[in-house]
């Protein structure tokens, strides 16, 4: 079963794509803060991570390239979640979903990331 993290810190929102996710077949863990997030990679990388850009403790684009700048986390499929218009320009090179979204949209695309090759 693929795993996914999800990186907000709206309790409700992470809480209601957890849900969706598990109806879809997924396993979830929730955190956050970017420190969380970094731990929870590093101890136990994820399948796809699903990142809020807004963290109450880091930048979430931060925390992005912190991510692929190390080689043992480097390869993280990542999908972005942000109410920030600018999110495109800000992370290039990764799939953007703007807020407010169809939580039936994230879940099809988090199975399309985790499909492809």
């Amino acid at each position: 079963m693929p795993h996914i993290l999800i990186v907000d810190d709206e309790p409700d929102l992470a809480g209601l794509l957890a849900y969706n996710l598990g109806r879809a077949g997924f396993s979830t863990t929730q955190v956050h803060t970017g420190e969380e997030a970094l731990a929870r990679v590093r101890e136990a990388p994820p399948d796809l991570l699903l990142l809020d850009l807004m963290l109450p403790d880091m930048d979430g684009a931060a925390l992005y390239r912190e991510l692929r700048a190390d080689p043992t986390t480097s390869h993280l499929r990542v999908l972005v979640i942000s109410a920030r218009p600018d999110a495109h320009s800000r992370i290039s090179g990764v799939e953007v979903i703007l807020k407010p979204f169809k939580v039936q949209d994230v879940v099809a695309r988090v199975t399309a990331l985790l499909r492809a090759p």
